[in-house]
C-alpha cells in the first residue's frame, strides 16, 4: 500500500482517538480510588479497568506509530498546517477588531445624541440666564433692602422677602446648572474625540490585517494545489474540525461572559460532579500531543467515568446555568457561573435536566451521565474555568473518597 495512503489512514485513526474528550492515557494510574484495596472493587470498575486497558493498549500502539506518521507528512502538508493556523489567527483578529469598531461607533452615535441633548439644554438655560442678569442690570442700583423697605405692611414685609429669597435661590441653582451643564458638555466631547480617534486606529489595523489575511489564504491555497488527492480530503477534514473548535471556544466564552447579578463565588471546595460511588477519572487535565500542529493542544479538564448511562451530574456549586444543550464535540452540555468569573462545565451528557437562567444549587441534578458528541464511552467531561480560561479541576473539586 502506498505510503502516503497509509499516512492519511493513520491520521485520521489518531483524530479519532486524540482530537476531543476521549477517555485518555494514565486512566489506571490516575483512579478516584486508586487507595482502595483492591479486593473491594466491584464488578462494574473491575470491567471499567479492563476497558480501559484496552483503550490504553491502542493507544500506545498508536504512540509506537507516531514517529512513522510524522516521516511520512509532506513539507506541503505541514506548510498548510502552519498557513492555515495563521489564517484562523488573522480572521479571529478582523472579527474581534470589527466588534471592536461596532462598540466604539455605538458609543460615537450615543455620545453624539448626548452631546446635541446636552447643548440644547445649555443654550437654554444660558439665555436664561442672560436674560436674568439684564434684567439685573437694568434694575439698576436698587437693592433688595429698598424693596423691603418699601413695604406697606408686615404681610407685604414677609411676601416680599420670600419672593426675593426664592428669586437669589433660583439664580444661585441656575448658575450651577449651567455650568454643570457646560462640563458635562466638554466631557462627552473629549470622550467623543478620543473614541472617533481610536475608531481610526482600529480601521486601519483592521484593513492592514485584511491584507495580511488574505495574502496568507493566498499561500495557503498556493501550498492546498501542491497536495495529492488524499491529502486534500484529509486537509479538509481538518479544516472542518478546527473551524468547529474555534466555534465551540467562542459559544463557550460567551456564556462564560453572561453577567449574572446576585452572584458571587465565595470560594470552598466544590463537589464531586457524578453522583456515583466509585467513579474513577480516565483522563486527567493537561496537554496533549498530537503529529499536526494545532489540532490538539491541550485536554481541558477531567473525564470521569465508572457510573452508568443515566447517572445523575450534579453542580459543583451554587450557580446560574448559562448555557443548556448541545455543544459539538461536547456533545449534550451544561455550563454554570459561580460567579466572579468561575464557571463550570459538564460534557457529553445523555439528557439535559435544566435551562438556561435556572438558579442551581450544589448537588442539584443538571444532566443524566452518557456518551454524546465525541465520545468512547459514558463518562463526564469536566472543566473549570476562571475568568474564561482553563483551570485544574482538582484545585477546586472535592474528591471522593
Amino acid at each position: 500500500m502506498n505510503k502516503k495512503i497509509i499516512c492519511i489512514i493513520l491520521i485520521i485513526a489518531i483524530l479519532e482517538y486524540f482530537c476531543t474528550f476521549v477517555f485518555a492515557e494514565n486512566s489506571l494510574t490516575n483512579t478516584v480510588t486508586n487507595e482502595i484495596a483492591s479486593d473491594t472493587i466491584d464488578g462494574q470498575t473491575e470491567e471499567l479497568r479492563k476497558q480501559n486497558e484496552e483503550m490504553n493498549n491502542k493507544i500506545n500502539e498508536t504512540n509506537e506509530k507516531l514517529e512513522y506518521v510524522k516521516e511520512e507528512l509532506s513539507d506541503t502538508m505541514l506548510k498548510v498546517q502552519e498557513t492555515e493556523d495563521k489564517v484562523l489567527e488573522y480572521e479571529k483578529q478582523v472579527k474581534e477588531l470589527g466588534q471592536k469598531m461596532n462598540e466604539l461607533q455605538s458609543s460615537i452615535d450615543e455620545a453624539t445624541a448626548n452631546l446635541e441633548i446636552a447643548s440644547q439644554d445649555y443654550n437654554a438655560k444660558s439665555d436664561m440666564l442672560a436674560q436674568r442678569l439684564v434684567a439685573m442690570y437694568e434694575a439698576g442700583d436698587t437693592s433688595y433692602l429698598d424693596v423691603l423697605l418699601k413695604s406697606s405692611s408686615l404681610t407685604d414685609f414677609l411676601s416680599r422677602y420670600y419672593a426675593i429669597e426664592e428669586l437669589t435661590k433660583y439664580d444661585s441653582e441656575l448658575i450651577d446648572r449651567v455650568e454643570k451643564e457646560k462640563n458635562n458638555i466638554e466631557q462627552t466631547r473629549e470622550k467623543l474625540e478620543a473614541e472617533q480617534a481610536e475608531i481610526k486606529i482600529v480601521k486601519a489595523k483592521s484593513e492592514q490585517t485584511t491584507v495580511v489575511l488574505n495574502n496568507m489564504k493566498t499561500l495557503q491555497q498556493s501550498y492546498v494545489e501542491r497536495l495529492s488527492t488524499g491529502e486534500k480530503t484529509l486537509q479538509e477534514q481538518i479544516t472542518a474540525y478546527k473551524k468547529e473548535q474555534a466555534e465551540i471556544q467562542a459559544k463557550i466564552l460567551e456564556a462564560t461572559n453572561t453577567i449574572v447579578p446576585n452572584i458571587q463565588y465565595t470560594g470552598g471546595e466544590m463537589l464531586w460532579p457524578v453522583a456515583a460511588s466509585g467513579t474513577v477519572i480516565t483522563s486527567n487535565y493537561g496537554v496533549r500531543e498530537h503529529p499536526i500542529q494545532g489540532v490538539v493542544k491541550q485536554h481541558t479538564g477531567l473525564d470521569i467515568g465508572g457510573a452508568d448511562t443515566g447517572t445523575p451530574i450534579v453542580a459543583a456549586l451554587d450557580g446560574v446555568v448559562t448555557h443548556a444543550g448541545w455543544l459539538g464535540g461536547y456533545g449534550n452540555c451544561v455550563m454554570i457561573s459561580h460567579g466572579n468569573g468561575v464557571v463550570t462545565l459538564y460534557g457529553h451528557g445523555n439528557k439535559v435536566l435544566t435551562e438556561v437562567g435556572k438558579q442551581v444549587k450544589q448537588g442539584e441534578a443538571i444532566m443524566e451521565l452518557g456518551s454524546t458528541g465525541n465520545s468512547t464511552g459514558p463518562h463526564c467531561h469536566f472543566e473549570v474555568r476562571i475568568n474564561g480560561n482553563y483551570a485544574n479541576p482538582l484545585n477546586y473539586v472535592k474528591v471522593p473518597q
